[in-house]
């Protein structure tokens, strides 16, 4: 392992058993539950070798969860911003129902992936300004964030999460450029 793959690894643990973590509330999206206690649990998994965490230069800010290697690929070694913490349980939430080999689709996926990642922003941040959120420069992009971080407010307040949330959030991934052609089709989660 590489010493940059190392501090990678050691962040991604970090972030998974901070108390960030606890303040995300449990939830179920389109009869699939998230739970937080889970994330604690994939840091155990990434600490005892059956989950690799490997930093990747080339993808700068970016993390991707590869479910066919139980890979997660960082393109930074410190998660020294809330996003790039967010990100991370993003990607891990992708990894907890790969481990549990969820039959879903790639819509579902993405939805409850950044649902706990706005969770966890929101969470953590020190602004008192809800509007200050996860966001992108391309609209498509940003729809997600935005839809996603108007239910994990919900969420965080003790609501739940419904009909029209799992609709608006569906539509806004299949709008999103990267999930677009291929949002109905499975996660291929097939565990490990």
């Amino acid at each position: 392992m590489s010493n940059g793959s190392s501090i990678s690894k050691r962040t991604a643990v970090a972030v998974l058993n901070s108390v960030g973590i606890s303040k995300i509330k449990k939830f179920t999206f389109q009869g699939h539950t998230f739970s937080p206690d889970v994330l604690a649990m994939m840091a155990w998994e990434i600490e005892n070798g059956y989950m690799d965490v490997v930093y990747e230069p080339k993808l700068s800010d970016k993390a991707i969860y590869n479910s066919s290697e139980n890979k997660l690929y960082v393109g930074f070694w410190v998660a020294g911003s809330i996003s790039r913490q967010a990100l991370i349980v993003h990607e891990v939430t992708h990894a907890m129902f790969d481990f549990k080999a969820a039959k879903m689709d790639v819509a579902t996926s993405e939805s409850i992936s950044y649902i706990a990642q706005c969770q966890y922003a929101r969470a953590v941040s020190t602004s008192s300004d809800p509007e200050e959120r996860l966001y992108s420069e391309i609209e498509a992009k940003d729809k997600v964030f935005q839809v996603a971080w108007g239910i994990a407010g919900k969420l965080l307040s003790g609501g739940t999460v419904n009909e029209t949330d799992v609709s608006q959030m569906r539509q806004a991934i299949s709008g999103h450029p990267e999930y677009a052609t291929d949002a109905t089709a499975s996660a291929g989660y097939n565990g490990y």
